[in-house]
């Protein structure tokens, strides 16, 4: 009897678990639409009168950040899918978004300081090195996911 209760505990948490990843799926799909929304926006000043006077960094800026979102919530969608965090697919969002940074800077004009270029390549050092590690030393696939 309490075996069973049990069981039927857990299918309704497995059911109730699938529901809202459901509708997180749907969450992201909107708030990836509203981003593009806000990378396109500026597509009617360019059409304007404005098309000569029109500075573009924002715009680059917005595009890097939007492709920064979509990374994380891929990963998101991968946790979401293997039932567990791979570390792999979580230090790609800060490799993109270190690089971002670094196309933000030099895009904006402004002189990268030296101390900063190197803490940004000590820091995607060490980040490629752990994404390295973490993928040739995952663990395998048949790995039962944690319930």
């Amino acid at each position: 009897m309490l075996q069973e209760k049990k069981a039927r505990t857990l299918e309704l948490f497995h059911i109730m678990v699938g529901y809202i990843i459901n509708i997180l799926i749907v969450y992201i799909i909107v708030v990836l639409m509203a981003g593009l929304l806000k990378v396109l926006y500026p597509l009617n000043v360019l059409f304007d009168q404005y098309l000569f006077k029109l500075d573009l960094s924002h715009t680059v800026t917005d595009i890097l950040t939007f492709l920064v979102m979509i990374e994380l919530f891929r990963s998101f969608i991968e946790y979401l899918k293997v039932k567990r965090i791979r570390l792999h697919s979580m230090i790609d969002p800060a490799i993109i978004f270190i690089i971002r940074e670094l196309i933000v800077m030099l895009y904006s004009q402004t002189a990268p300081v030296g101390s900063t270029l190197i803490g940004f390549a000590v820091l995607l050092l060490a980040l490629g090195t752990v994404r390295t590690m973490a993928v040739i030393f995952s663990p395998k696939e048949d790995f039962p996911p944690r319930s």
